[in-house]
């Protein structure tokens, strides 16, 4: 009875042409998509390698032989592009790629303007990612709105239910029927952009990729399973097709538009972010006169002073035998940077509470489940933010540090003016290089969105279950 009850759906299905124009739409709302991103990514990439390495080259050779002078001549640095990110741009498109180096002053990672457009563009940008979260569900409720209905209506589940066919039977038949046909869709949508992804020259694929690749398709099988299952037990329990179209299309506008718009608001209006104005005031203010406020700077440096003499048995700083300007610069770089990272913590911890609502919410709510989720696997979430800020800024710090100390103990002393670094230590100094974050610290990161996605297939099978065995839908 399961074989016929399915092979009388897929005959319907293609008779109607339901699944072949769903999938087209798919394909080409995918294709434009891709089509977007990657030819912006190829874009960026490009640009940045141009100018990671004309800024290289630069610093290379530079003139200048005084190393705190060619601090503040500094560099920039570029975040790489992620080959996943043509799936899910996630953060990029508002949070920086670019960082500033120079003396004295600590940088943030540099966004990117916005654009006008932004202002009124309440989904994001075009990606697969954003088509298969928002535009693909709509196509799942289209299809599977009056996936019951249509048989009460017809007069069709009467004939069934003579010649033997239960209730049980029938739902069961037509969610393996719109499971399978749903899965194949969205298999064969991603069989065909994510091989352009991964051969497209924009980066090289790693085991790591593939695996998360993969992880990606798992992901999004479920959140569509979820969709095709409570689409079938809403048509189970509603009176016709209009009222089940309308409860499953507030369904997906409560879960797609309002929960992530209300939680965010909630969570930025308990725990707001201080502006960057008071953030840079206040740290200028400690930098100055100490975190404590009862330590200024000019004592700071006098303590040091007197440290410095004491050590190398010395009275007056023209019989140092090494610089101590450059030390007190670099004293003043280590006091400044511990001042930003205690402000920066105190930043990050209020990000990471507002962060624990999207985490409560992703529990009622599979959209944004998967959102993160994707974000996380395609290397654009907010952990690889995190940590790329953190390592911009740990190689900020180093960079400064070694210039500073090549100026303490390379051969100049104090006042002395005529000492020149070699030009090969330029050089020597590393570029930057950003390792991203291991697959099993992401999936660990995202176990509550795991968990929610897995969380609501089981909801939705039981619920497919109960209304199968025990509710009256004839």
């Amino acid at each position: 009875m399961y074989l016929l009850l399915t092979t009388k759906e897929w005959l319907g299905g293609l008779r109607t042409y339901a699944l072949p124009a769903v999938l087209l739409s798919l394909l080409l709302l995918l294709g434009i998509a891709f089509a977007g991103t990657h030819s912006r990514s190829a874009q960026v990439k490009k640009n940045r390698l141009a100018a990671n390495a004309h800024f290289r080259q630069q610093w290379e050779q530079l003139k200048t032989g005084d190393p705190h002078s060619a601090a503040h001549f500094g560099t920039y640095i570029f975040k790489p592009v992620m080959l996943l990110s043509n799936f899910d741009s996630g953060l990029e498109p508002v949070t920086g790629t670019s960082m500033r180096i120079e003396a004295h002053v600590q940088h943030s990672m540099a966004a990117p303007a916005l654009r006008p457009v932004d202002i009124y563009t309440r989904f994001g940008g075009l990606t697969i990612a954003s088509i298969l979260q928002l535009f693909f569900p709509l196509f799942i409720i289209f299809g599977c709105y009056d996936s019951y209905t249509q048989e009460k209506t017809s007069g069709t589940l009467g004939l069934l239910l003579i010649q033997g066919a239960s209730q049980n039977i029938i739902l069961k038949s037509k969610a393996r029927y719109y499971l399978t046909a749903v899965n194949i869709i969205l298999l064969i949508s991603l069989l065909i952009y994510m091989p352009a992804l991964l051969f497209s020259g924009t980066s090289s694929t790693d085991n790591t990729t593939l695996i998360s690749i993969l992880c990606l398709t798992v992901a999004y099988s479920i959140y569509c399973s979820i969709f095709v299952l409570l689409a079938i037990v809403v048509s189970a329990i509603a009176k016709n097709g209009r009222q089940s179209l309308l409860i499953l299309t507030g369904c997906w506008l409560v879960w797609n538009i309002l929960i992530p718009r209300l939680g965010a608001g909630i969570a930025a209006e308990l725990h707001p972010l201080p502006s960057q104005y008071q953030q840079q005031e206040k740290i200028e203010k400690a930098i100055k006169m100490g975190i404590n406020g009862h330590s200024p700077k000019e004592e700071r440096q006098q303590q040091l002073i007197d440290a410095t003499l004491k050590q190398y048995h010395v009275e007056r700083t023209d019989q140092l035998p090494i610089n101590l300007n450059a030390i007190l610069l670099q004293a003043s770089e280590d006091y400044a940077q511990m001042v930003y990272d205690i402000y920066n913590a105190k930043t990050d911890s209020i990000i990471s509470i507002q962060n624990r609502y999207n985490n409560y919410l992703a529990l009622a709510d599979p959209y944004l489940a998967i959102r993160h989720l994707s974000m996380a696997l395609c290397g654009t979430g907010y952990i690889q933010q995190q940590q790329l800020d953190n390592a911009a800024r740990q190689y900020r710090n180093d960079f400064i540090r070694r210039l500073n100390n090549e100026l303490a103990y390379g051969g100049s002393k104090t006042d002395d003016s005529h000492w020149k670094v070699n030009a090969a230590f330029y050089q020597s100094i590393p570029p930057f290089h950003y390792q991203t974050p291991a697959l099993s610290q992401v999936l660990k990161s995202q176990w509550v969105m795991i968990a929610s996605l897995l969380l609501w297939l089981i909801i939705s099978i039981c619920l497919l279950q109960i209304i199968a065995q025990y509710a009256g839908i004839e």
